[in-house]
């Protein structure tokens, strides 16, 4: 190995950039001072990785080394230096034939460093030459006035050439690694230590905590799991209650309704009656009053009449035909009141039947109303019967159509009628529920797989199979659930798809079905997608690469790649009669119910026919025997007329005989007398046809009072029944809402949900002991701490890792100590041999270079190998010495050079790089240490920077320094050889 090229750009007074060609041999570098040669020793050392801005001969920062410009020139703001080493002979271990390594610096003191051209670190720099003979503490690179330090310098200062002669810099270093490796081990070792004895003092609390959370988490999921089930079985039978509750509450609502408006119609005619009663009443005082006066100016008239009558007998002259007079006289009267009477009794009967004719048209017109809506009821109640019929029958026949599996290919109804095969669930179809908007599509997607038989296995499968072979019946697939594997949509085509116009899901979330059979149905289901329309169909089949089958409602199907699929299609038969099923089931109820409510209604109205059919026959039978008291009373009347009539002629033949005198007097008092008879008579009918209908009103008060009462008492019964179903309503609807409140706030969870994964399976009695008994253990366990059980986990996974820690640590300890013993042992190995031969070379060179004399390397301390330094002895020759101080500058170049390649010739090294070492020698010793440098020519690269032109003579190649412009160094080569 051997430095190949050297290149340098803005380094220092290389302003432009410079490239040193070299080859296996010697090169001398020469020029005059101050042209920058010994720049070339700064820019080498630079890029091996020197950190010291003094030792490169700067002042500040390191950005001195960054050309600063010139008269002409301005500064740069990068300096770069480039080693390109020659590695074919693999002396550095690494995969390449040639290494080129690199330093940047920027005037922003960014440093930058590459190896091959990758950018890398400088410690990679530094491994990559560690005990190659290389480095910027290597003995083969030699500064300006350095060679005399190598004399001069303390003897532990000298110990580091003996070092890197020996090769145990490496082993030095990682010495110093696992030093520090130790002192960090330790101070881990005291700090992981503290923390173990602080955790001490927390895992026992936090275990004790911990223990205690988990019996309180393990009571509490017990309770959670009782309790939500109980509460899911209190909801039910609550929900329950409260419907019925609120059906009678709604009931006893309308029944009031009803009843209010009785009780306000009954209030009316109630009301009614008592003006009518009040109007009788007046009306009896009035005739009462009348009736009073009457009766007395009838005694006074009767009083005068007697007088008259007692006069007109002295005065008459026929007495006896005055008498028979006066009789007559007093009989037409009678007769003629009675004729009055008659007459008041026959307008009173008419008066009757108006009313009762009023009354029975009303009636009448009420029961053809009543008879109509019966005549109505029973024709709908026929309609609806007829109807329930047909349901009835067409429920059976569909449910015979179903359970035969009309349809169905006839060989899965050879499979599925088979008692023998085991292991048959049925088919896909029939395992499927869904909304009839979504029969089409699945009609669609299914197709043939309709009729795929589910079965329990790959063996009930193979039995199945086995008996079509056997009888030599058809094909049918089977999909064992022991061995079918669901298939789904990715993630992000789910994310993609919610986004989508027109999509409406997965398919397998769509219908409904048992959980055994999941992976069956989104083995069939789980991978298509519903959309609306065949548009939004393909607008979303582009946009997820046609990578899923999509479906739309109308039963158009997208198939994966993007063939589409598409016509008339015939929905799965058995999905829409099952479907049509339970809409005629659904029906049927409804129907039940309402034939239900008219029969009810039926009842009402026929007790109301009934009613008012006794009714009107009642009234009917009053105004019959009315109109007979009517014929009657008219008889009368016409008698009483015609007796009146004969009284009057016999009157008539009389009046000639009486005295007339008398007579108008008589008459006039008679006639009057019979007028109030006639008016009394009058009014004590008029007084009882009154007292009669007070007694009717009386009678008909009481029993609309009485009717009253009762619709009143009724209407508070029916009111207390609402109030006790309000309260229990309001009590269970409180009680739900506390039981939802419960499972919301204490378990985060809704009634739906719990309903559908918590069962109770237990008695509720116990499972409210069990709750009771649950809650009290939680309450004795009293608060916790639950993060406890996560905080003790966390601190004892800590604590056990700091102690396996600190287990390891101790270990490592021990390593560490082992691994520097044996680094100890090797260094002392390495160096005191080296140490050997160069004591033996060094002898040899001085003699070689100084014509004679002697020279001997001690140890100051052969004890301690590890920390001894070197001490030189040298004697020229004709001399005796005891000091090394005493000798001349010349001598002790000369000395340190017989030392340098003395370790040269120990220790290969791939170059050496020497700035003027020999420039204190004269003549004749330069010629010698020019001859010693051509030993080392194809065996040491030699890179001399000198003055002397003895040194030139041994050179291969020359290269020239020049400054030409001021403050920019330049590059001349000369070929020698050549």
């Amino acid at each position: 190995m051997y430095l190949k090229e050297i290149k340098i750009a803005g380094f220092k007074s290389f302003a432009d950039k410079i490239n040193l060609t070299l080859d296996n041999n010697i090169t001398c570098i020469v020029g005059p001072n101050g042209s920058g040669k010994s720049n070339i020793v700064d820019a080498v050392k630079w890029v091996l990785g020197e950190q010291s801005v003094k030792t490169l001969r700067g002042d500040g920062s390191m950005t001195d080394v960054i050309f600063s410009g010139s008269k002409s020139r301005n500064p740069l703001n990068l300096a770069s230096v480039t080693l390109v080493f020659d590695n074919s002979d693999s002396y550095l271990k690494v995969p390449y034939t040639e290494i080129a390594v690199t330093r940047k610096i920027y005037r922003s003191l960014e440093n930058e460093y590459f190896i091959n051209g990758e950018k890398c670190r400088l410690k990679d720099i530094n491994d990559l030459f560690l005990d190659s003979g290389i480095g910027k503490y290597a003995f083969n690179i030699i500064s300006q006035g350095e060679i005399a330090n190598i004399i001069n310098s303390s003897p532990y200062d000298r110990r580091v050439l003996f070092e890197e002669a020996a090769g145990v810099l490496k082993y030095k270093k990682r010495k110093e690694e696992a030093l520090r490796k130790l002192d960090r081990t330790n101070e881990n070792m005291i700090r992981i230590k503290d923390i173990i004895a602080e955790l001490d003092t927390q895992i026992e609390p936090l275990r004790i905590q911990k223990d205690a959370a988990v019996k309180y988490l393990d009571y509490e999921d017990k309770l959670k799991n009782i309790e939500i089930a109980l509460i899911a079985s209190d909801l039910d039978s609550l929900n329950k209650t409260f419907h019925d509750t609120k059906e009678k509450i709604d009931k006893f609502k309308e029944q009031i309704a009803e009843e209010m408006s009785k009780f306000a119609s009954s209030d009316v005619t109630l009301e009614k009656i008592k003006k009518d009663l009040n109007d009788v009443n007046i009306r009896i005082s009035n005739y009462n009053d009348s009736y009073i006066e009457v009766s007395n100016e009838l005694e006074r008239v009767n009083g005068e009449l007697n007088i008259l009558k007692e006069r007109s007998k002295y005065d008459s002259n026929d007495i006896k035909v005055h008498d028979n007079i006066i009789k007559l006289k007093e009989d037409k009267l009678i007769l003629n009141n009675r004729l009055l009477s008659l007459k008041d009794e026959i307008n009173i009967i008419n008066d009757k039947i108006v009313n009762l004719d009023s009354t029975l048209k009303t009636k009448k017109n009420d029961f053809e109303n009543k008879l109509s809506v019966q005549s109505n009821l029973e024709k709908e109640i026929s309609v609806k019967e007829k109807n329930l019929n047909n349901f009835i029958y067409k429920i059976k026949s569909l449910t015979d159509y179903i359970e035969q599996g009309a349809g169905v290919n006839i060989n899965v109804k050879r499979v599925l009628s088979n008692p023998k095969l085991s292991g048959i669930h049925n088919t896909i179809e029939n395992l499927i529920d869904l909304d009839d908007s979504y029969s089409i599509s699945l009609s669609a997607v299914l197709g043939g797989a309709k009729d795929y038989v589910v079965v329990e296995d790959t063996r009930s499968a193979k039995e199945a199979i086995n008996y079509l072979k056997e009888n030599n019946f058809g094909r049918v697939t089977f999909f064992p659930l022991d061995v079918i594997k669901e298939r789904f949509i990715d993630d992000d085509t789910k994310y993609l798809l919610n986004n989508e116009k027109g999509f409406i899901g997965i398919f397998s979330n769509l219908v409904s079905y048992d959980d055994k059979y999941s992976k069956i149905i989104k083995n069939l289901l789980g991978n298509v997608i519903l959309v609306d329309n065949i548009d939004n169909a393909n607008l979303i089949s582009k946009h997820i690469n046609n990578r899923y089958r999509i479906v739309t409602l109308s039963g158009e199907v997208i198939n994966i790649g993007g063939s589409i699929t598409g016509g008339k299609i015939k929905t799965s038969s058995v999905v829409a009669e099952r479907h049509e099923l339970n809409n005629l089931v659904s029906s049927k109820k409804s129907l039940e119910e309402e034939i239900a409510l008219l029969n009810n209604q039926l009842i009402d109205i026929s007790d109301n026919v009934d009613k008012f059919k006794e009714e009107v026959f009642s009234l009917e039978k009053d105004k019959m025997l009315l109109e007979e008291e009517k014929v009657f009373k008219n008889k009368q009347y016409e008698d009483c007329k015609l007796e009146h009539d004969l009284k009057e002629k016999e009157i008539n033949n009389l009046n000639s005989l009486e005295n007339n005198a008398i007579k108008a007097a008589e008459d006039n008092l008679m006639n009057k007398y019979y007028e109030i008879m006639a008016k009394k008579d009058s009014l004590e009918k008029k007084s009882k046809v009154a007292i009669e209908e007070k007694e009717k009103l009386q009678a008909l008060l009481e029993e609309q009072e009485a009717n009253y009462k009762l619709s009143n008492a009724n209407l508070r019964h029916l009111e207390n029944d609402l109030k006790e179903c309000e309260i229990i309503n309001s009590k269970t609807s409180v009680r739900m809402d506390n039981l939802l409140n419960t499972l919301s706030e204490n378990y985060q969870m809704t009634f739906e949900k719990a309903r559908a994964n918590y069962i109770l399976d237990i008695d509720e009695d116990i499972a409210r002991a069990q709750v009771s008994d649950y809650k009290n253990e939680l309450r004795k366990i009293g608060s916790v701490n639950i993060g406890a059980i996560e905080e003790f986990d966390r601190v004892n996974t800590r604590y056990q890792f700091l102690k396996k820690q600190s287990s390891d640590l101790e270990e490592a300890e021990v390593t560490l100590l082992n691994i520097i013993d044996e680094l100890d042992t090797v260094m002392k190995e390495e160096f005191y041999k080296a140490f050997k031969l160069i004591e033996v070379e060094f002898d040899k060179v001085f003699k070689e270079l100084f014509n004679g004399g002697s020279a001997k390397i001690k140890l100051t301390d052969p004890d301690d190998l590890l920390g001894t330094g070197i001490l030189i002895n040298v004697s020229p020759p004709g001399k005796k010495l005891s000091s090394i101080s005493l000798l001349s500058g010349g001598e002790k170049t000369l000395a340190a050079i017989s030392l340098l390649f003395a370790i040269l010739n120990i220790k290969k090294v791939p170059f050496c790089l020497f700035d003027e070492v020999e420039a204190a020698l004269d003549e004749v010793n330069v010629d010698r240490v020019g001859a010693y440098f051509k030993k080392y020519s194809g065996r040491t690269q030699l890179i001399v920077i000198t003055h002397k032109k003895k040194t030139m003579e041994y050179a291969n190649t020359l290269y020239g320094i020049t400054m030409q412009e001021s403050g920019v160094s330049k590059l001349v080569s000369v070929k020698l050889d050549n």
